[in-house]
């Protein structure tokens, strides 16, 4: 029973495929071209949209980068961890507040 889990565990693996530089570049350049929709890149490659996305973004930053050296991303678009695990985070670290010794009479 369990080697079948196994086996059908297995089968329901995604396989993860890795794209070069060059195939990013040009999933990006035929996008915004205007030659392909992301939604047929999204099938073509079988992707995530939020991959298509992710990639668009880091091409635009690296070419405003290469183009000026001193253009910096906006602080508001930099990644920041959503507000939940902000709060937890805040609460974790909160330093807890001494506890005051109790008084004797």
């Amino acid at each position: 029973m369990k080697q079948e889990q196994a086996a059908a565990g297995e089968a329901r693996k995604r396989r993860v495929k890795m794209f070069s530089a060059k195939e990013k570049s040009q999933a990006v350049l035929s996008l915004w071209s205007g030659r392909r929709s992301a939604s047929s890149l999204m099938k073509e490659l079988g992707v995530a949209w939020g991959v298509i996305n992710s990639w668009e973004k880091r091409a635009l930053s690296g070419m405003l980068t290469a183009l000026d050296p001193l253009w910096k991303q906006p602080e508001e678009e930099q990644l920041r961890l959503p507000g939940r695990v902000e709060k937890l985070m805040e609460q974790t670290l909160k330093p807890t507040a001494p506890s005051e010794p109790a008084t004797t009479n």
